[in-house]
């Protein structure tokens, strides 16, 4: 099941681990971010550096700014705030065995 989400203007598509293990090459190359499911519940996303403007450092910037604006989306989706939707995020990932990043 695919759900759809607004996106600055466009879409934005779930998609479950399964799909994204199988179609993972198809979806880097067509570039689009999505939210990464897990039986039905985000866990993750992916969001494309390309096509940003300036050089690599201008592009992880907006990069983060959009993974901000996203977590913001979400959480008023899901009626939570966005700290609560991350720690959500980082606790199913805990549930199940995935190492959360902290930032170095």
């Amino acid at each position: 099941m695919l759900a759809i989400i607004r996106a600055r203007g466009g879409t934005m598509r779930n998609v479950g681990i399964k799909e994204l293990k199988d179609q993972a090459s198809a979806i880097v190359g067509a570039g689009e971010a999505v939210i990464i499911e897990k039986y039905g519940r985000p866990v993750g996303m992916y969001v494309p550096l390309e096509g940003g403007q300036g050089g690599d450092k201008g592009r992880v910037y907006q990069l983060a700014e959009n993974v901000q604006r996203l977590m913001t989306e979400l959480a008023a989706q899901s009626g939570l705030t966005p700290d609560a939707l991350a720690e959500e995020i980082e606790r199913l990932a805990a549930e199940d065995g995935q190492p959360v990043r902290q930032p170095a």
